[in-house]
């Protein structure tokens, strides 16, 4: 699972879990152990470099997931990390030849609003905040949503990794899962989910969810990050409340995932 942040992910595996057959982890570090690991050994190790093995090292690097996953009984593992979809090459190459990503996207308004609201109810510096002051910026919400929205920021990184996906003709390997559409009709989320992994349908509870498992904020600085209401209903913040016009101007138009966006064009879809 990779896609956009505050687009409900947390939710989806929450709900994926109620699947006996499914494991959908949190944020893991699968992917950076696995991208880390490769670029010691191969391309940064002297002693590799005098003597290389790369049958051996292909098989410590395909050991990594299936090791960090040792005690996991469910057929069928969803590894949740963000880079998964711009490091689709990582995946072919010790994972699996055929990758299945699915991502979860939303509104760029709504994704701002989101974090703001979050950051506003915080009861400490977010790392968003700490980001603006190691920059020797005024904290205030227009520079939150440019540095989130900046290419080393939360919400930039990760949209610049889902369009550079599109752009390399990916799309078949990657299933978009809007929002906006999982909170108001998520059996049918639930069920193209199941169609685009050719796996059998299971019927879900949305009224009792439940995480299965816990993830600290503490260590994001940003309370409530991933915290998942027992009931699936969309949460509706105003934006105007929280962005300024500059900003509402600045990242109009977005979604080259929906048709309506000119940007769509951009992508041959």
């Amino acid at each position: 699972m990779s896609g956009l942040p505050r687009c409900g992910s947390t939710l989806l595996t929450a709900l994926l879990n109620q699947n006996p057959s499914i494991h959908a982890s949190t944020n893991s570090p699968v992917l950076d152990t696995i991208h880390y690991s490769e670029e010691y050994l191969l391309y940064n190790s002297e002693q590799y470099k005098a003597h290389p093995k790369p049958q051996s090292a292909h098989k410590v690097l395909s050991s990594i997931a299936p090791n960090y996953y040792f005690d996991i009984k469910e057929p069928i593992i969803i590894d949740k990390s963000r880079g998964w979809v711009n490091q689709i090459q990582h995946i072919t190459d010790y994972i699996t030849d055929s990758p299945k990503i699915i991502c979860p996207v939303r509104n760029i308004y709504d994704i701002l609003t989101s974090f703001l609201y979050l950051i506003h109810k915080n009861r400490r510096v977010s790392f968003i905040d700490e980001g603006l002051k190691r920059n020797n910026l005024e904290i205030t919400n227009d520079n939150r949503c440019d540095y989130m929205m900046s290419p080393q920021g939360i919400v930039g990184m990760s949209y610049h990794a889902l369009s550079e996906a599109y752009k390399k003709g990916h799309q078949d390997k990657i299933l978009l899962v809007d929002y906006d559409d999982l909170v108001r009709s998520p059996q049918q989320q639930l069920n193209r989910i199941y169609d685009f992994l050719g796996e059998e349908k299971y019927t879900h509870s949305f009224e009792n969810v439940n995480a299965k498992f816990d993830e600290n904020d503490d260590v994001y600085k940003l309370d409530n990050m991933h915290t998942v209401r027992e009931k699936v209903e969309k949460i509706y913040h105003d934006s105007e409340k929280y962005l300024s016009d500059y900003i509402l101007d600045k990242y109009k138009k977005m979604e080259f995932w929906k048709p309506t966006t000119p940007k769509y064009s951009i992508f041959g879809l």
